[in-house]
């Protein structure tokens, strides 16, 4: 089935219809292109001239070539039969196929062999033009497939990292603690070396796709139907990233109440966000930094926070920072980075209407440190599927 045509086809239409009409004086001309590629076609009107009274009809009927044409993709014109006069139905052919059809009428004069070989040759080009907007069309649509395909990928494997980084953090701690002699040494520093092979293999791809275009924007995931108890969600994340501020000298502080209400929200996107969030708090932060997790209980939502008192984001940079790719005058530091982990978190948020701030400088009467905030409301119901 051959989609619409586009506007750009149609444009060219136009032009080549006014040509006809100034150079041979024709009273009636129109462009039919087939919805199907088959040998009783069904035909669609792309330009009519004139737009009024009612345009030439193309009777279902019309007469095809008997047999597919073979030969190269330029073959010469064929003039379909019409019953009326002075009428030439010219297929627009390519191939073995009649994509359309050309129709010209005059109402005074015949057609003049000359004249009838111009119309063919608006008529080549025209076909050429259709086969060409049709592989245009499909490559976008292809395009387009993969595109998705492949961030759906990206996004994967960027948070297979954090797992990974986390796992790296407790076999270097659990060997720090483990003597020379102990049995179980040999099988941690198996675990720390497959850990870090598998960290190159993941930072191997990422530099193969450091000059490659962002992707377009993955489909929402599907929203659950029970509430999270928003302390055990957080729980595993909260013991890497203490273990995490051992190994590296800093502070991790946590604030959280002994009671929290119930929340809509999918435990992995709870999860994804804040590691997402902590992660780049514990990469651009020095040693002896603090980095915060506080969560705090108010009327009708419940604000969670990662904060650090690290160098802070340049007001200029701040309205990037989701945009997929985008890693500001961090791109040029020597820490490790794919620009894609605060917009894949926006964009897990998304379905449920939620979305990530920033503030820096934090506190606002500093001039350091940054916070992400994201204010989860108390009384959001389970939605099933769909976006905002």
């Amino acid at each position: 089935m051959l989609s619409p045509a586009s506007e750009e086809f149609v444009a060219l239409c136009r032009t080549q219809l006014k040509l006809v009409v100034t150079t041979l004086g024709a009273s009636s001309l129109a462009v039919y292109l087939s919805e199907t590629l088959s040998d009783r076609p069904s035909w669609s009107p792309v330009v009519v001239y004139p737009d009024s009274p009612s345009p030439l009809a193309l009777s279902s009927a019309l007469a095809l070539p008997a047999a597919p044409l073979t030969g190269s993709s330029a073959l010469p014109p064929v003039e379909l039969f019409s019953s009326l006069a002075n009428q030439l139905l010219l297929p627009l052919m390519y191939q073995n196929w009649v994509l359309g059809v050309l129709v010209a009428q005059r109402e005074q004069q015949p057609w003049l062999a000359a004249e009838r070989e111009q119309l063919q040759q608006v008529a080549q080009t025209l076909a050429i033009a259709c086969v060409l907007d049709q592989r245009q069309q499909w490559l976008s649509h292809s395009s387009t497939a993969l595109d998705q395909q492949q961030q759906h990928f990206e996004n994967v494997l960027h948070q297979l990292r954090n797992p990974v980084a986390a796992i790296r953090t407790f076999v270097k701690l659990l060997l720090k603690h483990l003597e020379p002699s102990h049995r179980g040494r040999s099988l941690a520093e198996g675990i720390a070396k497959e850990t870090e092979r598998l960290m190159a293999l993941l930072n191997d791809y990422r530099q193969q796709r450091a000059d490659l275009p962002a992707l377009s924007a993955a489909a929402p995931l599907t929203l659950v139907g029970t509430p999270i108890d928003l302390r055990v969600a957080l729980a595993p994340l909260i013991e890497a990233a203490q273990a995490r501020a051992e190994m590296e000298g800093k502070t991790f502080a946590v604030e959280i109440p002994d009671v929290l209400p119930p929340l809509w929200l999918d435990t992995r996107v709870c999860q994804e966000v804040v590691s997402n969030l902590l992660d780049n708090a514990f990469k651009y932060t020095s040693t002896g930094s603090t980095i915060g997790l506080r969560l705090t209980v108010m009327a009708e939502s419940v604000e969670l926070r990662v904060w650090d008192n690290g160098c802070g984001i340049p007001a200029a940079v701040q309205p990037h920072l989701f945009t997929r790719g985008y890693r500001g005058v961090q791109s040029d530091s020597e820490v490790e980075g794919t620009g894609l982990g605060l917009a894949i978190a926006q964009e897990l948020l998304r379905p449920y209407n939620l979305s990530l701030n920033v503030i820096s400088p934090y506190p606002a009467d500093s001039d350091h440190g940054t916070a992400f905030t994201l204010t989860l409301p108390v009384h959001t119901t389970a939605v099933v599927g769909g976006s905002p």
